[in-house]
């Protein structure tokens, strides 16, 4: 039977998080401890090449660095998902993305966010934001050079929640 999986993406705009939210998480399960390396090869192994998200084509970019801060902030919100059940872009505390990544001390100029429910694994979550237009794009924007990733487990119908966050940091002159 064919796991009921629910998507959603706001691109760059909106979204939220509870900081508190993390240690209310349960244990992770097999294949929800995404470690950096695989992330970063998935995501920069779609990147590499031209591709097309839906009916906006996009050019090969540059390869993505992982960060600490990004991580941090997806794992915030991945706990509170799990915690609340339902894969929403809408936080309970932070009512931004924005804000949510600027509270782990990240100074942006640009983020996004994917976000997946019920993929058992990174592989799966990553070919599935592959397939959608806008988690593609997101993937593809060319002025992202950051990112984190974070699942939790959880019990009900989801079992996993995935929160990527790409960004590009403000510029220091």
């Amino acid at each position: 039977m064919r796991r009921t999986i629910s998507l959603r993406l706001l691109g760059a705009c909106l979204a939220a998080g509870l900081a508190g939210a993390a240690a209310a998480q349960e244990a992770p399960a097999p294949g929800c401890e995404p470690e950096a390396q695989q992330a970063l090869a998935l995501a920069n192994a779609l990147r590499q090449e031209a591709r097309r998200c839906g009916a906006r084509a996009f050019e090969a970019a540059r390869p993505l660095r992982w960060n600490a801060a990004l991580q941090q902030s997806a794992q915030r919100f991945a706990a509170e998902l799990a915690a609340r059940g339902e894969l929403s872009h809408q936080g309970l505390s932070s009512p931004t993305l924005r804000e949510r990544v600027r509270d782990t001390g990240y100074t942006l100029r640009a983020v996004g966010e994917n976000l997946a429910a019920g993929p058992l694994g990174l592989d799966e979550a990553f070919s599935l934001w592959a397939s959608s237009e806008e988690h593609c794009a997101n993937l593809m924007r060319a002025d992202f050079e950051e990112l984190g990733l974070a699942c939790v487990a959880a019990s009900g119908r989801y079992e996993r929640f995935w929160v990527l966050h790409l960004a590009a940091p403000a510029r220091r002159f």
